[in-house]
């Protein structure tokens, strides 16, 4: 391990490798808290090292110290499960096996997750170094000692869980300014170095930050303009580089799919691609075209994200077939990928909404039950469908059971504006209040019923302007649906103390009510 002020991570990682290690090598860049003295408790040796901005270095720091026969390097902020410990254990004894990839899950926001397989398991070897100064990396080394000895990589039974990039934890650790500065450091010494520029790539994505990855995927496009063709060969990476780059240009879906002809023989054995390619040809209207590169990412087999091969594609199929007309083809694209994340958002959302129209939802509700059993997220798809269709009462229903007790997340949100359709004021403002601290989209909930109750507003809203515009409109929207025309005017004729902060809603108004009359 490599650590540094980790004192309120590690009791949960030391407790999950309880009796899995022989040895346990910790190398500490300089913690001012209690990570030493608890990891010299566990019986832990601590190495000193002196920080220099380079993840690898103090990594291979570690391994310069270790003495076992076998590696596994581990963060603070992961978890090992029962299961991987035992299949850890077992694989010990396996005399052809060089390396194993552990299933990686990222826990992060509102429930969701992401697993990848990563290498993290190998045998002690001089020759295995790990590389990149960020977001280090010992796969190539481990490739070649493997090939030299004639071992096999196995995949571990069990999970690995990562707290680490679940946001409010990222964000305290302030981790988005680190990582970005230390990859543009990187770049700054080798602007080839495609490794970091996509990690640079990455890390607009997932903190939506549009003006970085705008800047960065344009910097990248004329990089490997300059580079030539054959800039990417041999690099795993190389699809996920080119649909970051592609989108993050948000040139429009015309350009961005001449950036990925450009760019197929580089990146065309990669899912991601083809499932990109699907994406934007489908926005075109190029179905046809879209259904083939729907398929070959099926083709491809895994991605780096299992999801992307499977869930994304199948649904991509789901709604061409609904766009031609063929529902039942469509719900059974759907319940296609539910086999493959019976939890999934958008395949529960369509494959209810699907059966719906061909008159199949007990049998859907039937089927599925009997193949995933009856999870929180089964609910909250009902009552999604349920708000989108205005039946308000199966909707508070539905995501009553989604919510739970007291009733928490996304879906708590969702019931507090099913009760507002129903007419219940007084308890929609009453969960919106409970679930601020979690989830401050709520407050715009409590303004919004505020406001239709005649209370005077006193309400900080900690929220990021697009999020609370986008917010604000989810409760007006669902409100003038509801079509509740006394709550409706109430809102009207108090909404002017909103107009300061939100100087759209008058128009915004006026354009929802021209619709309703338009009906």
């Amino acid at each position: 391990m490599i650590v540094r002020d980790e004192e309120a991570m590690l009791p949960g990682l030391l407790e999950s490798v309880a009796g899995l290690w022989d040895e346990f090598v910790a190398v500490d860049s300089g913690s001012r808290d209690e990570t030493v003295p608890l990891l010299e408790a566990a019986g832990a040796r601590v190495v000193p090292f002196v920080w220099c901005d380079d993840f690898a270095a103090a990594r291979n720091a570690a391994l310069a110290a270790a003495t076992g026969d076998w590696i596994l390097a581990l963060d603070a902020d992961e978890r090992v499960s029962p299961e991987l410990a035992a299949s850890i254990r077992v694989l010990l004894d396996d005399p052809d096996a060089g390396a194993a990839t552990v299933l990686l899950r990222d826990e992060l926001p509102h429930g969701h997750v992401h697993e990848c397989r990563l290498l993290r398991l190998f045998r002690r070897d001089p020759a295995i170094r790990f590389e990149h100064a960020i977001h280090e990396d010992a796969s190539r080394t481990v490739a070649d000692v493997l090939q030299r000895d004639g071992r096999t990589t196995r995949e571990l039974d069990g999970v690995l869980r990562h707290l680490g990039y679940t946001r409010d934890v990222a964000a305290a650790r302030d981790k988005k300014n680190r990582d970005v500065t230390l990859l543009r450091r990187c770049l700054a010494a080798d602007p080839r170095d495609w490794y970091s520029r996509y990690k640079l790539l990455e890390q607009a994505r997932f903190w939506n930050d549009a003006p970085l990855w705008r800047r960065e995927a344009r910097t990248a496009a004329s990089q490997l303009d300059r580079a030539g063709p054959r800039a990417l060969d041999g690099f795993r990476f190389a699809g996920d580089l080119i649909v970051h780059i592609g989108r993050g240009m948000a040139d429009g879906a015309g350009r961005e799919l001449n950036w990925l002809d450009r760019w197929a023989p580089a990146a065309s054995g990669a899912a991601e691609y083809w499932l990109r390619r699907g994406e934007v040809l489908e926005s075109l209207g190029r179905t046809d075209a879209a259904a083939d590169a729907y398929r070959a990412c099926r083709e491809r087999g895994a991605a780096a994200a299992p999801q992307n091969s499977t869930v994304r594609p199948l649904m991509g199929l789901s709604r061409l077939a609904a766009s031609r007309g063929d529902l039942r083809e469509a719900l059974a694209l759907a319940e296609s990928a539910l086999e493959h994340a019976p939890r999934d958002p958008e395949a529960l959302l369509a494959a209810i909404a699907f059966a719906h129209l061909v008159r199949d939802a007990d049998g859907l509700a039937s089927r599925y039950r009997h193949r995933h059993g009856n999870p929180p997220q089964w609910h909250e798809a009902v009552g999604d469908h349920a708000l989108a269709r205005g039946d308000w009462t199966a909707a508070r229903a539905a995501l009553s059971r989604a919510a739970g007790t007291p009733p928490r997340a996304a879906a708590a949100v969702k019931l507090a504006q099913a009760r507002l359709a129903c007419g219940d004021v007084a308890g929609a403002r009453s969960l919106a209040a409970s679930l601020m601290a979690e989830l401050p989209v709520a407050a715009l909930g409590v303004v919004v019923c505020d406001l239709i109750a005649g209370r005077d507003l006193d309400l900080e809203v900690d929220l990021e302007p697009e999020a609370a515009d986008a917010a604000l409109r989810a409760w007006i929207d669902l409100l003038w649906r509801s079509r509740r025309l006394d709550l409706m005017g109430s809102f009207a004729d108090r909404c002017e103390a909103l107009a300061e902060s939100f100087p759209w809603l008058p128009e915004h108004l006026r354009m929802a009510t021209l619709a309703l009359s338009s009906v």
